[in-house]
C-alpha cells in the first residue's frame, strides 16, 4: 500500500513545480530546452522523484512537452502560432469585457481593484517573474468574473501557450504601450461600464503584445540550469557567471 504524502511532501512537491514555472516566466529557459530529470535534482537539491512529479504536472498543463524515447523540453512556438492564438483571444476577451462592463458584482468589482493593486505592487518591486504570473492570471480573473466554466477553461488553455511564448520573447522591462499597464485602464473602463472603450482598449492591449513579441523573436538557446535556477525559491543568487537577459 502506497504511502500517504505528508504536508512537508506536497509543499516539496510544490516548491519544485513553482521553481521551474518560475524560471518560465522570467525568461531563463528557452523553447526546445531539455529538461533533464538528474540535472534539475542537482541545481534543485532535491530527488530525481520530486523532479518528475513535476516534470508530469507541467506536461498535463500544457506547459511542457514530453517526446516519447527523447526526454522533456520547453514547447516552441513560431510567431505566426502566437499570431493565431492572438486573434482567437482577441475575440474571446473583447466579449468578455464587454459583458463585464454592462454586469458585474460589487465582489467582482473587489476583486478586480485588489488584482490590479497587486500588479502595480510587483511593478515596483521590478520582479519580472511574479508580474508575468499576474498578468495571465488578470485575464483569466476576467473570464471567471464572468461565471461561465468552458469560458475559463478555454482562455486558460490560450493563456498556457502564448504565455510561453511571451516569457521568451518580451523585454526585461515592459513599455505603457503594451504589457500589464495597461491592465488598470481596462480595469477601470470595465468598473465604469464603459463597454466599448473596454473592448477598444483590450484589443488595442493584446495587439501591442503581438507586436512586442513579434519584434523580439525567441531564439533557441543552450541554458545553463545553475545559471537559469539562480536566486530562485532559495536557490543561491551571488554568482561569477553571466546571467541571459
Amino acid at each position: 500500500m502506497p504511502r500517504k504524502p505528508r504536508k512537508g511532501d506536497v509543499a516539496a512537491d510544490e516548491a519544485v513545480y513553482g521553481a521551474i514555472r518560475r524560471a518560465m516566466h522570467m525568461g531563463r529557459l528557452s523553447p526546445g530546452t531539455k529538461l533533464q530529470e538528474p540535472a534539475l535534482a542537482r541545481v534543485l537539491g532535491v530527488s530525481r522523484e520530486r523532479v518528475r512529479k513535476a516534470l508530469h504536472r507541467l506536461v498535463h498543463e500544457g506547459w511542457l512537452t514530453a517526446i516519447p524515447n527523447r526526454g522533456t523540453f520547453v514547447p516552441s512556438l513560431t510567431v505566426e502560432e502566437m499570431r493565431e492564438i492572438y486573434d482567437v483571444r482577441s475575440m474571446l476577451e473583447g466579449a468578455i469585457v464587454r459583458r463585464l462592463s454592462e454586469s458585474h458584482s460589487a465582489v467582482a468589482a473587489r476583486r478586480l481593484k485588489a488584482h490590479v493593486a497587486e500588479e502595480k505592487a510587483a511593478t515596483r518591486r521590478a520582479d519580472r517573474g511574479r508580474l508575468f504570473e499576474l498578468s495571465g492570471e488578470f485575464h483569466v480573473l476576467l473570464a471567471e468574473l464572468c461565471g461561465n466554466d468552458e469560458l475559463t477553461r478555454l482562455l486558460r488553455g490560450l493563456l498556457i501557450r502564448s504565455t510561453m511564448h511571451f516569457s521568451i520573447a518580451a523585454p526585461q522591462q515592459f513599455t505603457n504601450c503594451a504589457g500589464p499597464h495597461d491592465h488598470g485602464d481596462i480595469a477601470e473602463a470595465i468598473l465604469s461600464g464603459r463597454a466599448d472603450r473596454a473592448a477598444k482598449l483590450m484589443l488595442g492591449h493584446l495587439t501591442g503584445l503581438v507586436d512586442l513579441q513579434a519584434g523580439r523573436p525567441a531564439r533557441n538557446q543552450p541554458v545553463d540550469l545553475q545559471v537559469a535556477f539562480r536566486g530562485i525559491d532559495g536557490q543561491p543568487a551571488q554568482s561569477t557567471g553571466s546571467r541571459r537577459p
